[in-house]
């Protein structure tokens, strides 16, 4: 079993942009997500925590895969001197946003595609009190 945590606020895949391109007289739409987005930040942390931890080839045949997303405390759920336990998340982001974000960052390194992921795992949690916002993979 390989797992590891991602020590990054989780940030959900955004819906892909669109543009019309022309090349050699053929048109055509392109998806893109743009450069500058948070979520590509997030990818290269998943990236690099999953290096720091497993170095060889993609993984072949098929997978399970626990995802757990610890994302922040609302100022709402911050009190002094109740206690402030994890709570389940259920706002934004969508759970499958989440972890498709993940799940595209570790293909062709952990995994060869993620069409090999056959049991798949998403929880999205509230932070307790002295928690940072964070993501295990399993």
């Amino acid at each position: 079993m390989i797992s590891f945590r991602v020590s990054a606020l989780p940030i959900a895949q955004p819906r892909q942009r669109h543009r019309i391109v022309t090349v050699n007289g053929r048109t055509f739409a392109h998806n893109y997500t743009p450069t500058k987005h948070p979520v590509n930040a997030f990818k290269a942390a998943v990236q690099l925590a999953c290096t720091q931890i497993h170095t060889g080839p993609p993984l072949e045949g098929p997978l399970r895969v626990a995802l757990t997303f610890v994302l922040p405390r609302p100022k709402a759920m911050c009190w002094k001197t109740r206690p402030t336990p994890r709570a389940w998340q259920t706002a934004r982001p969508d759970w499958d946003n989440a972890g498709k974000s993940i799940c595209d960052a570790l293909s062709k390194l952990l995994w060869k595609n993620d069409t090999q992921l056959c049991d798949v795992r998403i929880r999205k949690v509230i932070a307790a009190g002295d928690e940072q916002p964070h993501a295990y993979v399993e």
